[in-house]
């Protein structure tokens, strides 16, 4: 009888500690993420990720607009979370184009072309958490470890 009462007690301060941390360290909600760059060799580029977690899903919205295109650009990258191994997840994604933009300079169009070409292709991203709390998070992506920073939006 001791027996199982110490692993109904067990079972529910196991569900406990699960709720208690997905509620303070939970990512559901909507993160913003902005990022400029400034180079002699990409020109000039702006770019508004908004990034929405819903229970291992997420939807992302990707605003782009830099001197190698005529007009922003929009994609939208529906997804979800497949792995964690090693420290690395591995996510579904499928990136779509909502907006599309005219290339001016080719050159200067890299970061929208590779864009365009993930949207034409099924890929699976890594990233890496180098820090998280409850309203930020920053993230190292891919092979080329891109870091981008995460803020909770209220």
């Amino acid at each position: 009888m001791k027996t199982i009462v110490l692993f109904i007690f067990s079972v529910c301060v196991f569900f406990y500690s699960n709720y208690v941390t997905f509620d303070h360290y939970g990512k559901d909600g909507v993160f913003i993420s902005k990022l400029h760059v400034h180079s002699q060799s990409k020109g000039i580029w702006n770019s508004l990720i908004k990034l929405k977690f819903d229970h291992g899903d997420y939807t992302s919205d990707i605003y782009l607009e830099g001197s190698g295109i005529d007009d922003m650009a929009i994609f939208r990258d529906k997804g979800e979370i497949l792995s964690y191994v090693d420290g690395q997840y591995t996510v579904h994604s499928d990136l779509q184009v909502l907006q599309q933009a005219k290339i001016i300079n080719l050159k200067e169009a890299d970061l929208y072309t590779r864009l365009l070409f993930a949207s034409k292709q099924n890929f699976k991203p890594t990233f890496k958490i180098i820090y998280e709390d409850r309203n930020i998070f920053i993230l190292e992506i891919g092979k080329n470890k891109q870091v981008q920073m995460f803020i909770r939006q209220e």
